[in-house]
């Protein structure tokens, strides 16, 4: 075989490896968020439509009455609770605390969402598992 072909097949068996991996992706499922200050029509549909722009997000919801975004994502979505916040504050408002379903692993007392970078302290020390699970908890 020629130097020229060997070489086609390794890029070709390369390409088909990184083709066939799976991406990292973040699993947040849900997120019910308290946003402070947001209780004028106006301005919460402002927000809705600017969280609504976030890559992986399915759909928001806005309560005046609680000033809350109920937010439901993608499955197998990029997203990340800390760009959620910073969109929040360039909007003129302050995220407070939010309940979050998420898919993920412990790891001791924190609960880190798969493919995010991102890890809550939970409190309660649960033993380092490989096994991924769903679990919905707070976020002061």
């Amino acid at each position: 075989m020629n130097f020229v072909l060997k070489n086609a097949l390794r890029i070709a068996g390369a390409a088909a490896i990184l083709i066939s991996a799976p991406a990292a992706r973040a699993e947040y499922l849900s997120i019910h968020l308290k946003v402070y200050g947001l209780d004028c029509e106006v301005c919460a549909r402002g927000v809705s439509a600017s969280v609504g722009r976030l890559p992986g997000i399915e759909s928001v919801n806005v309560s005046l009455k609680t000033g809350l975004l109920d937010i439901v994502l993608t499955r197998g979505n990029m997203f990340k609770m800390s760009d959620l916040r910073k969109r929040i504050k360039e909007n003129g408002f302050r995220s407070m605390e939010a309940t979050v379903t998420a898919v993920g692993r412990f790891n001791g007392s924190k609960f880190e969402v798969s493919g995010t970078g991102e890890s809550y302290e939970l409190g309660k020390k649960a033993s380092n598992s490989t096994e991924t699970t769903e679990l919905t908890f707070d976020v002061h």
